[in-house]
């Protein structure tokens, strides 16, 4: 038998046990182990399978995409010891296989069958009680036979020379002659010692288990209830209601810190919810003031002190983004970073389309984390209609690539509200590939932090809402990071990263005084509804 623990992945904590002699890993449906297919996407749809053979379990690959890996090691056949870490793909999902022997059922104790079978009954009780001999004590009483009647119920003796019962059941002891009394409660029977009675069990006395005795016959014969029966419940209630004071305490306390955790979950909720309302409505009033307009200052105070922190979001907006991410690549050479905003169609900057088309040969886009090996032709490319190739001024660097296949994943692009409502102060996110790592073997993204410095014209000046495209931040991203997209708090696209300022400084160098021209720390993006000039 394999237990799988899942040590790695979307899945990563949970365990499973397996009694087959051939356990299926993969993302496939029809695996034993089955990986998230969307999360778990380094891992084939049918990576590796254990057999379990003559010398022990074994684990092949079956000639997987991105590997198996045991120890660190790639391997194609390794026979499995417990404890082993398995990882299908180089970064994909892990389990540890630990070997379970079978274990066979142990024998029941010897006293088992023993207390299983109930007492032989009597062959008849003595004439002078006037009782039929039941077949077995009423099992309400929940006590073994006393050895004798205690005068408490007034019955008589019984008369020397009774006669005996009938023989008792095989393994029982035998009654005493004369009268075949059975043994007293707690008695131990012959090979069995019975348990002792939990620690600070309450003992119940002769005369309460005569008077259980007494109403149970005379409920089994038709009698009327015996004067004593109020007095048995009554005893019985208290008992119990002692007995289980510290269970309803435990209760009681439990039931007012689940009503407590319960009652912060909700205040948090409201709080949360009614801080996103506001959030909404303070961004919406801003995107309608004047740029001038003194207002704005006091409603862009409120936003700081609204805005919700969530120490995860960025990565889960890493994670759910990461497969939508794409290098562009002439030969084995990236230059730009491209996104999916459908499944076949990529937004970037028109300036990277350009260098491309400088580049001439084949346009390829490779898949983040794809390890070079999930590569779409380059089909076609388009740039927005009003974009010019001068450094005298900003146009619209923004265009779109169409790519021979399909994305894994498409990025959630912002509403013309959103867009309206976004402004200096605001968190951003960019997922892209920096200069020195673009390298086209082995494309991984680079997430960056950053804020919104502001949102101006072409000229760096404030300007109503249509024309103020231009997003500026402050995000170290170097070339290679042109095209990435920009998200916004809600982990929406607003922009595309397009590049950076130039700064000129007078430095005296050898004696003479010369202009010095550097990348400004400041960088800006294009507000992502231009796209819209495009894919019509």
């Amino acid at each position: 038998m394999l237990r799988v623990v899942h040590t790695f992945g979307r899945n990563a904590g949970s365990v499973e046990l397996h009694d087959r002699r051939v356990v299926r890993f993969g993302r496939a449906p029809d695996n034993d182990v089955v990986f998230d297919p969307n999360h778990d996407r380094d891992a084939s749809s049918h990576h590796a399978e254990a057999r379990l053979e003559a010398s022990g379990w074994v684990l092949y690959d079956l000639d997987s995409r991105n590997g198996t890996y045991a120890g660190g090691q790639r391997i194609k056949r390794h026979p499995i010891a417990s404890g082993d870490e398995i990882t299908f793909g180089a970064k994909g999902p892990r389990v540890r296989i630990e070997l379970i022997e079978r274990r066979a059922p142990s024998a029941a104790p010897a006293h088992a069958a023993h207390a299983a079978a109930p007492p032989a009954p009597p062959a008849a009780y003595p004439a002078a009680t006037g009782f039929p001999a039941p077949a077995a004590y009423p099992a309400a009483t929940g006590f073994p036979a006393p050895a004798a009647y205690p005068a408490a119920t007034g019955l008589p003796a019984p008369a020397a020379g009774h006669p005996a019962h009938a023989a008792p059941a095989a393994g029982y002891p035998a009654h005493a002659a004369g009268y075949p009394a059975h043994a007293a409660p707690g008695a131990a029977h012959a090979g069995h010692v019975p348990p002792a009675p939990p620690a600070g069990a309450r003992r119940v006395g002769e005369r309460t288990i005569a008077m259980m005795i007494s109403s149970a016959v005379a409920a089994a014969t038709g009698r009327s209830k015996p004067r004593g029966t109020v007095e048995i419940n009554a005893m019985l209630h208290k008992e119990v209601h002692a007995a289980t004071a510290g269970q309803r305490r435990t209760t009681y306390i439990l039931a007012l810190l689940l009503v407590v955790a319960l009652a912060s979950l909700a205040a948090l909720i409201v709080y949360n919810r009614s801080s996103h309302v506001e959030i909404a409505q303070l961004r919406e009033e801003l995107a309608r003031l004047a740029p001038e307009d003194p207002r704005r200052k006091e409603i862009e105070r409120r936003l700081g002190t609204l805005h919700p922190s969530n120490a995860n979001f960025g990565r889960n907006l890493h994670d759910r983004s990461r497969k939508g991410i794409f290098m562009l690549a002439s030969g084995r050479e990236g230059f730009c970073t491209a996104f999916a905003v459908r499944p076949s169609v990529l937004a970037t900057n028109a300036h990277c389309i350009a260098a491309a088309k400088r580049r001439g040969g084949s346009i390829v886009a490779l898949e983040n984390e794809g390890r070079g090996q999930v590569s779409f032709a380059v089909t076609s490319m388009r740039t927005h209609p009003q974009y010019r190739d001068s450094a005298d001024q900003l146009t619209p660097d923004i265009g779109v690539v169409s790519i021979g296949g399909r994305a894994a994943a498409v990025l959630e692009l912002a509403t013309r509200e959103e867009l309206a409502a976004a402004g200096a102060g605001d968190d951003v996110y960019l997922i892209g590939f920096p200069e020195r790592l673009t390298d086209a073997a082995n494309p991984v993204a680079t997430f960056l932090a950053a804020n919104v410095g502001r949102i101006t014209g072409a000229n760096g000046r404030p300007a109503p809402f249509a024309e103020a495209w231009l997003v500026q931040h402050d995000a170290r991203s170097t070339s290679g990071m042109n095209g990435s997209p920009i998200f916004n708090g809600q982990g929406k696209v607003i922009g595309i990263n397009a590049g950076g300022y130039l700064e000129g400084n007078d430095e005296t160098i050898s004696g003479q005084k010369t202009e010095v021209v550097k990348a400004s720390p400041y960088k800006f993006g294009m507000r992502i509804d231009l796209l819209d000039a495009i894919l019509r």
